[in-house]
């Protein structure tokens, strides 16, 4: 709006520089100030950004002095800091925006009622309200206009530059502070050719005399005052007024400050601004500030609009009503204000309540006035907006003028929006289409580049000649990386251009669409910008087809038919160009930016070629000269092929056929990528309504009904949006592909996938049978016996996978079980089957969360975010909604987690399919996070003691009534509500389960689902305490019933700086049971990458741009010195102690604290970016960068050292580390001696702080030092469990310090020593990675070890698994070889066993203590009593009894149906010594049925003989017998049973007793005697050998311990099932089941015993019934057309006769069958040749059964079995190795190994030569770890 002056040619031409207004800005009061105070916030940030930078670099201010720039902790930090730097006599400022700027007002009310002159630079942004918004409008400005400050909006870029001066001047002849803004973004961050005022100047402007009048102003203790003091009601107000002189005259220092601006540099200001383009009078003004002003003038002056006139605002305080009143002309009867904000509840806006005042103020009132609201959160304000405007101000009647009204929007609720007609080209258009400006628009890929090119270009044009104007602006998608970009460009050497504001639709003469993707169906409308005869760049693959035809039909393979239509008829100039495989060809794979700068060029015609292209070289030799010659060569063989070589820009011919093209389907988008995924009516009109408008770029058109009509009024969200986004967000065009062959199925790539777009599946053979495309959906067998019958798959979705290669890094297999491949590779087959997979049954619940494994086959509840490919954050929050997600709360502070995680409309946190329940998630503000998380903690547990309160009230009401009056539904509901009260505080999902039992007793007794009768009054039903009343409350506070996790999470700016003070409080208080989750980036990088305070010494960030010199703040132990708080330091690659440290953390009663490393994209890792993201965590700990530790105050309870040290060891140099991060490298290239320096210091602090962590780790043992403890505890954990056992252990060990990872120590350390391993077996039998360098240097080490090394292992494996324990193995090898003293054989804990490793390790526990010559830990065994009372009832009737029992056997935990005996044969001689038999079930029970598949085993529960129940009953006690009945309320039973059938059928009475029994039973016994006898496991070995002790017979024996019944049910243990492999095949055989037994039998010194089943099997007979289910084999079945061999003995033929069978089976019905070949051994073949005549018959049938039989006790001079018949025959090597056949083996636990060795021998042939043995070793390796061969063993 500036006008040249007469004055003009006078003087001198100033300096012309293209920049945005942040820079403009930054550059002036750089050189006008002493003392800068920032902090980030959008769009302000890049402010202080410069200011910082150039104080680096020292540049010099108009004192001489480099400005002084400090980042303070938050924005209410950086007012206080200016406050006392003005007070203390400095030229000082500020920059800011937003919330950030509300932190200011109280300082802001300081500074101005103390006179203190200074100038705030404000972005404007939008306050967060039913949502955040980081985009420009006046509302935080518009909030502060009560405060005191001048304030001055600038209209330009321009503007920006010069009111900064204008306003310093002002501020200081006035001594009133000025706030002085911009419009975020549209002109903070647009691009435009600017004058800039020059040092000289500058001091010609300034006031020296003020500034010096101020300066002595200031406090000193050579004049000393007081200020700030407190003062009454007498004297206050005169004091305030005092000040209203210098109020007064503000605006005339303001107007001398424009008219010396105007004397220096030539640019005439105004106030007011007063344009008008018409020749006679306006009737209309429009009045308004900010950038709108320039809008409402290059409309009105390009339409020369007769009608309208502008005012423009630009001293918006003070406000001076006769200067505005004077601005309007007398012609002017109505006007129209628009405000960039909304004051809610307001009669209208501030301008237009200033202008309707002053007019009736000046006597004007009569004037019509209507104000309107426009540009909310940057909205484009366009032209065709401004004569919408004007159209509603001259309708003829003044009550058709809608106001107040809306502009820019269609609002359809309140109807106050207006109609708005075409778009208006502000820009002179000549007859052939063309213009005196050249408007560009580019269309790009975040990162891809385009944008950073653009703003080069522009720099290149600008800077061409003097007259060349040129505007930039740019929008991004909300998505951190990989979403859209747009570039909006405008070239001009004609006119200056003053259009902020969008390119239009038709209106720009060249689009460039950089990304093919774009163009295809359902996504941008790239070409609407373009106008007729236009030219339109797409980059795409297509470019490299060398054949026209192919490439035209690929191109309308490609490319929307409706764009394609477009061009046709806008006649448009299309070129296409493959930028990316030009790119390659010249060694700059993905860099295709100045590819297509170049092409722009070569197109546009913008500058003539030749001088484009050597401004371009010259660009290059500038921006790239630091990387070397080489690289500078290859840009610029780059840019020449590009201009020059036709053959890469290749014209397309648009064939007329393309102007009748339609579309294909108008179906939107989402509905191609995911229709199955749409779980509801309301989910799609959403995505109808709202998402798929926004995502094409449309949301402007949503009118404000859909808002309401999809429930998102106050900022809503629905859950789980993202999901159907599916937008590709891969530049590298790589995802990873799964090798099954090498998997170990460890979950570690899931674990760490940032966006949970690889995940593994649980699965059926049915469901991979019905995949789209089954033979592209590998499996396989799934294993831990959690899964047996199941298979395992991993799956990648290819539009959700970002090609980071998290995964692969992750991967600990050798060769990797994932590789990076095109995205195109079977992209159809791997799209469909992950559809397919994501919409499989979840499985989660068959398995632990408390493991990495397990954990991963949890649904996550946060997937496909908005977050960088790689990013650091992401992995941990999507963890913890697998741990957490159905009962948890999130309140997340503002920054990156809030962009990626709550990005409008795209939503990633979703909900269970199963449940419907998922983590509830809100933002607040940046600053208040921890007290907005604590806000809801209280609250919700204020709300959960009223419902507990309820609660117990209807159960005691219900307790007072006759059983007669309380209805079943009554009956059930108030047993469920008793089980919730006693679990409710339970940190887990079970007051959730147990609520979803009582759901339907709800509805049942509340049939409106509200709890109450519609008839009754609500206020009545609140007073009233009946229990329907109560029932109404308890249904109303339902919400509560779940144990809410609440969970606070943010960045370290949030956390380290301006959040701090909130976090430090609510860790404060114990009773505070929250967590927090800190991602720690070092930076805040949602702004940009600024320093925090936790930014580490020696990197260069933002803010710090010189080198930060403070070290980095350690926000951990400050935590911990409050000791109840749990504190924990993690990052991703150590998985096991990230799972272990949330795990602790939630279990925590108190607050809690987890800081999480996280790698982000602004720390610059080298080479391969957040490619690297795991290896850059791991070496970040591995050089102490980063330590990990957990701080459990839990631990104290039990006298134990509560800090525990995880990464003990420095195994890398943490000057290593630096190299690899620009933040660092770039330091050391700038500032090589501050690097120097900064680096050393980082080394050795980490050196003291690992010294210091590890003495905060030593243990509270009486060891003067840890040296000095006599036994060493080591382990090798990749998961977490040996880790967590070796630590327990050690703490029990009264001889042993901490355990500790076997890499933390040296081989040194345990020479001499006892030394206890504990290691787990991880990939391909691989040694954990954290015993890895350990092994390594101990199969290194020649020199025998020491006299007194001593050692013993546990190892820790599934023994279903070829490589069983073998790490342990390995290490127990090499400890022998070296000399060491094994002390005991080695323990193993199989994960397969029912009871998993728990059973092995007790096992071997108790064999070490002795051996340690240490006393075994005292154990207080946890015993839960059984809820159960005594009946009245005298006797239960059998009915009462079957019906007790149906409910154990058909509860959940059971599952068991009883089905009759149809048979049962003995198979051997009457009088033989052992007892085969075949026995046939029949599959239909009483009211339920069973269903079995090939190779699935029966499980049956066994029942005790009655006579011996009752015997015991009545030699145990007095007090109760078999036939006394109770009430019970346990094992799934609700109600009344004998105890007669209880210990009969659910009490294990006659087991053996554990030692966790004995101990149980210990703590009732009153003698120490006998009790020292039951806790002696001397006293159960001694017995069982003598007598086979039972449970019972413990119990008789130690009579007197007699534990109350409550307490007797709970710790005698229930019966188990015993599985039986079944015989039968279920086609051959559908409705009968046949199993294959041996009844076992065992020995005492008092003769033969009897298993349970066994003894209840062998008296079964034809009738009776049995409780079974049934359960998944352990073995894959084989399909008939696949080589077998079958080893098996004894009862282990079962399962391979069912194979045998079905192979029968499939050969009778005409399938092919290959050969069968089936080994089978036993004792004796007269008695013991089990189906002798079936198996024989079989194989003189079919030519492809082979049968080989072994009986090893026939000849007493050799025995024979059947591993040695495998290794004669040739069978083995021809299926298995020479043919890809499938080996089962079924036996007992001796048998896998010497089959082994068989194989071996048959694979090669028997032969003496190791190549040849190694080779066959290998093979037989190979069809283990490959899944074809499988065992079955006990």
């Amino acid at each position: 709006m500036a006008t040249d002056s007469a004055k003009a040619d006078a003087i001198k031409p100033p300096e012309m520089k293209c920049v945005d207004g942040n820079w403009a800005v930054a550059h002036a009061t750089y050189r006008m100030n002493d003392c800068a105070y920032i902090f980030p916030i959008t769009p302000s940030s890049p402010m202080g950004e410069e200011v910082d930078d150039w104080a680096a670099h020292h540049k010099k201010n108009l004192w001489g002095q480099d400005l002084r720039v400090i980042e303070m902790q938050s924005e209410g930090g950086a007012a206080g800091a200016l406050h006392g730097a003005l007070v203390s006599g400095s030229c000082a400022t500020t920059y800011t925006a937003s919330q950030g700027l509300l932190l200011y007002i109280p300082n802001l009310y300081k500074i101005a009622g103390e006179l203190l002159p200074t100038v705030i630079h404000v972005a404007s942004r939008a306050l967060a309200g039913e949502a955040l918004s980081i985009y420009g409008d006046h509302s935080d400005t518009m909030l502060v206009r009560g405060c005191g400050l001048a304030m001055i909006s600038s209209f330009s870029v321009q503007e920006a530059h010069d009111m900064a001066v204008i306003t310093q001047m002002a501020t200081f002849t006035s001594r009133v502070p000025f706030l002085h803004f911009m419009d975020g973004f549209r002109t903070s961050h647009e691009i435009n050719k600017i004058a800039l005022v020059s040092d000289e100047q500058l001091r010609k402007l300034l006031p020296w005399k003020q500034i010096e009048e101020h300066r002595q102003r200031a406090l000193s203790p050579m004049h000393p005052t007081q200020r700030g003091t407190a003062q009454a009601p007498d004297v206050f107000m005169q004091m305030v007024e005092s000040s209203n002189q210098h109020y007064q005259d503000v605006d005339k220092h303001f107007i001398k400050a424009l008219e010396d601006f105007k004397n220096v540099t030539g640019r005439d200001y105004k106030p007011f601004e007063y344009q008008y383009y018409g020749t006679s009078a306006p009737r209309v003004a429009i009045i308004t500030m900010g950038s709108s002003v320039a809008v409402v003038n290059s409309t009105l002056k390009a339409t020369k609009n007769e009608q309208a006139c502008l005012i423009g605002v630009r001293m918006f305080r003070p406000w001076n009503a006769d200067m505005f009143v004077k601005a309007i002309p007398e012609s002017v009867q109505r006007i129209a204000v628009l405000d960039r904000t909304r004051e809610g509840g307001a009669q209208g806006e501030p301008l237009y309540l200033d202008v309707c005042t002053s007019l009736m103020q000046q006597g004007r009132g009569s004037l019509f006035v209507a104000g309107g609201r426009y540009g909310l959160g940057s909205k484009d304000f366009t032209p065709r907006m401004v004569m919408a405007v004007v159209q509603n101000m001259l309708r003829k009647n003044t009550n058709d003028i809608q106001r107040p009204f809306t502009v820019g929007i269609t609002d359809d609720v309140t109807n106050l929006s207006l109609t708005m007609g075409r778009h208006v080209n502000i820009f002179e258009t000549k007859a052939d289409d063309s213009s005196n400006v050249t408007q560009c628009v580019f269309w790009g890929f975040g990162s891809d580049g385009t944008v950073g090119g653009n703003k080069e270009a522009i720099k290149i044009i600008g800077n061409y000649h003097e007259k060349m104007s040129v505007q930039g602006y740019f929008e991004y998608d909300a998505k951190k990386s990989s979403g859209w970009t747009m570039s909006h460009l405008r070239f001009s050497p004609e006119v200056k251009i003053e259009a902020p504001f969008r390119v239009e639709e038709s209106q720009a003469g060249y689009v460039a669409c950089h990304n093919e993707s774009y163009v295809q169906k359902n996504k941008f409308d790239v070409v609407k910008f373009l106008k007729r005869r236009g030219t339109f760049f797409l980059n795409t693959t297509v470019a490299s087809l060398p054949d026209p035809e192919e490439r035209l039909k690929a191109l309308e393979a490609l490319v929307d038919p409706k764009l394609l239509r477009q061009l046709a008829l806008k006649n448009v100039q299309f070129y296409i160009m493959d930028a990316a495989s030009l790119a390659a060809r010249f060694g700059l794979a993905g860099r295709i930016n100045m590819i297509c700068m170049c092409a722009f060029f070569r197109l546009s015609g913008v500058l003539p070629l030749d001088d484009a292209v050597a401004l371009l070289k010259a660009a290059i030799k500038k921006n790239y000269s630091y990387k070397g010659d080489a690289v500078v060569k290859q840009n610029i063989d780059l840019l020449d092929a590009v201009v020059s070589d036709p053959k890469y820009m290749l014209q397309v011919e648009i064939p007329a056929s393309w102007r009748s093209l339609t579309p294909s389907d108008k179906e939107p988008s989402y509905k191609k990528r995911h229709i199955t995924l749409m779980e509801d009516e309301k989910t799609r009109k959403f995505l109808d309504d709202i998402s798929e408008p926004v995502t094409r770029l449309n949301g402007d058109d949503i009118p404000v009904s859909k808002f309401l009509e999809n429930n998102l009024l106050g900022g809503v969200m629905i859950p789980g949006t993202s999901k159907y986004e599916k937008r590709n967000p891969n530049p590298s065009g790589l995802i990873p592909e799964w090798d099954q062959s090498s998997c170990t199925q460890c979950n570690q790539c899931i674990f760490v996938c940032p966006h949970a777009a690889i995940r593994p599946f649980v699965v059926t053979k049915e469901e991979v049978a019905a995949a789209p495309f089954p033979k592209e959906f590998e499996v396989v067998k799934a294993i831990g016996s959690e899964f047996a019958g199941k298979k395992y798959a991993i799956r990648v979705s290819p539009l959700d996978c970002t090609g980071c290669n998290a995964c692969v890094e992750a991967c600990p297999e050798n060769p990797k079980a994932l590789k990076m491949e095109s995205i195109d590779k079977d992209f159809e087959s791997n799209k469909k089957n992950w559809d397919y997979a994501y919409e499989l049954p979840d499985r989660g619940d068959l398995t632990t969360k408390l493991t990495v494994r397990g954990s991963q086959f949890q649904t996550p509840l946060m997937e496909f975010s908005g977050a960088c490919a790689g990013c650091g954050e992401t992995p941990y929050f999507k963890l913890l909604t697998q741990l957490f997600g159905e009962r948890m709360v999130i309140a997340n502070a503002t920054g990156c987690s809030t962009i990626w995680g709550g990005s409008f409309p795209s939503n990633p946190y979703t909900m269970s399919k199963k449940t419907g329940r998922g983590p509830a998630w809100a933002n607040s503000l940046f600053e208040d996070n921890a007290e907005f998380g604590l806000g809801m903690f209280t609250a919700m547990k204020h709300r959960r003691a009223r419902l507990v309160d309820l609660v117990q009230d209807y159960v005691h009401k219900l307790d007072l009534l006759p059983e007669g009056e309380k209805s079943e539904d009554e009956k059930s509901l108030e047993s469920l509500l008793v089980d919730w009260l006693e679990v409710k505080d339970e940190k887990s999902d079970k007051p959730t389960l147990v609520y979803d039992k009582m759901k339907p007793y709800f509805k049942a007794l509340c049939p409106d689902d509200s709890g109450r009768g519609e008839s009754k009054d609500e206020s009545d039903m609140m007073c009233r305490q009946d229990k329907d009343a109560l029932l109404h409350k308890i249904w109303s506070d339902r919400d509560m019933f779940p144990k809410i996790s609440q969970w606070i999470t943010g960045g370290d700016g949030w956390a380290y700086d301006i959040g701090f003070g909130g976090l430090d409080h609510i860790q404060a208080f114990e009773a505070n049971d929250v967590n927090v989750l800190v991602v720690d980036t070092e930076m805040y990088s949602n702004t940009g990458g600024q320093a925090s305070k936790s930014t580490p010494a020696g990197a260069t960030v933002k803010f710090a741009s010189g080198g930060k010199t403070q070290r980095k703040k350690n926000i951990g132990e400050i935590f911990m010195t409050y000791e109840h708080v749990y504190v924990a330091s993690v990052a991703i690659h150590n998985q096991a102690q990230v799972l272990q440290a949330f795990l602790e953390a939630d279990k925590h009663d108190g607050p809690s604290i987890i800081v999480a490393y996280a790698p982000c994209i602004q720390h610059g890792v080298r080479p391969q970016g957040l490619n690297d993201m795991i290896d850059e965590s791991k070496f970040a700990v591995d050089s102490g960068y980063w330590p990990l530790y957990r701080y459990n105050p839990e631990l104290i309870k039990d006298a134990k050292n509560p800090f525990v040290l995880d990464s003990k060891k420095l195994r890398k140099d943490v000057t290593a580390f630096l190299q690899r991060e620009s933040r660092f490298l770039n330091l050391k290239k700038n500032y090589p001696e501050i690097a120097g320096d900064l680096f050393a210091k980082m080394n050795s602090d980490v050196h003291h702080r690992m010294d210091h962590l590890r003495q905060l780790a030593e243990g509270y043992k009486d060891f003067d030092h840890p040296d000095d403890a006599a036994v060493k505890v080591l382990y090798a954990s990749e998961t977490g469990t040996a880790a967590r056992v070796a630590r327990d252990f050690a703490d029990a060990c009264t001889l042993s310090h901490n355990a500790d990872a076997m890499d933390d120590v040296e081989l040194s350390d345990i020479d001499g020593k006892t030394v206890v391993f504990v290691i787990a077996t991880c990939g391909q039998g691989a040694m954990p990675q954290n015993g890895k360098n350990f092994h390594k240097e101990l199969c290194s080490r020649t020199e025998p070890f020491g006299e007194g090394t001593r050692f013993m292992v546990m190892g820790l494996g599934d023994s279903s698994y070829f490589f069983y324990c073998k790490a342990a193995k390995d290490v127990e090898t090499q400890m022998l070889k070296l000399g060491a003293k094994k002390m005991l054989e080695m323990g193993c804990g199989d994960d397969s066993e029912e009871e998993g490793m728990e059973a092995g390790l007790h096992s071997w526990l108790d064999q070490v203590w002795p051996a340690l010559e240490v006393p075994p830990p005292e154990e207080v065994p946890h015993i839960t009593p059984v809820k159960v009372a005594f009946s009245q009832r005298a006797v239960a009737n059998a009915d009462v009894d079957k019906h007790s029992l149906e409910q154990y056997f058909y509860s959940d935990a059971i599952k068991a149906v009883s089905v009759p005996i149809l048979s049962n044969k003995k198979m051997c001689s009457e009088d033989y010594n052992r007892d085969f038999r075949t026995i046939r079930i029949s599959c239909s029970g009483s009211n339920r049925t069973l269903s079995y598949q090939l190779g699935d085993a029966l499980e049956i529960f066994p029942s005790n003989d009655p006579t011996k129940v009752s015997d015991f009953l009545h030699a145990y006690t007095h007090d109760y017998d078999e036939r006394t009945v109770v009430s019970l309320h346990a094992f799934g039973i609700d109600g009344e049973i004998s105890l007669g059938a209880l210990f009969t059928n659910v009490l294990d009475l006659f087991c053996k007793p554990s030692m966790h029994f004995m101990q149980q039973l210990a703590t009732f016994e009153t003698s120490e005697d006998e009790k020292k006898i039951m806790l002696d496991p001397s006293f159960l070995k001694t017995a069982s050998k003598e007598t086979g002790i039972t449970v019972a017979d413990a119990l008789l024996r130690f009579r007197k311990a007699c534990p109350p019944l409550p307490a007797l049910l709970s710790i005698i243990p229930t019966i188990k099932p015993r599985a039986y492999s079944i015989a039968s095949a279920p086609q051959a055989s559908t409705n009968v089941i046949e199993l294959l037994v041996l009844i076992d039998t065992w020995w005492c010194d008092e003769g033969l015993r009897y298993g349970l089943n066994c003894d209840m099997l062998r008296q079964t007979v034809e009738g009776d019934h049995l409780w079974c289910r049934m359960k998944a084999g352990s073995m894959d079945p084989p399909e008939p057309d696949q080589p077998v061999i079958c080893a098996g003995i004894g009862s282990g033929l079962a399962p391979h006769m069912a194979f045998l069978r079905d192979h029968v089976r499939a050969a009778e019905a005409g399938e092919e069958v290959a050969p069968f070949s089936l080994y089978f051994g036993n004792r004796k073949r007269a008695e013991e040749y089990l189906y002798q005549t079936e198996l024989e018959e079989y194989e003189k049938k079919y030519e492809w059964f082979k049968l080989h039989s072994a009986f090893s006790r026939d000849d007493p001079n050799k025995k024979v079995y059947v591993q040695d018949l495998v290794a004669k025959t040739d069978d083995a090597r021809l299926l298995l190795r020479d043919r890809p056949g499938m080996l089962y083996i079924c036996g007992n636990r001796n048998l896998p190994k010497p089959m082994q060795d068989a194989l071996v021998q048959s694979f090669s042939k028997h032969s003496d030569d190791k190549e040849e043995i190694a080779k066959a070793t290998t093979d037989m390796e190979d069809m283990y770890i490959h899944g074809r061969a499988q065992q079955e063993v006990w």
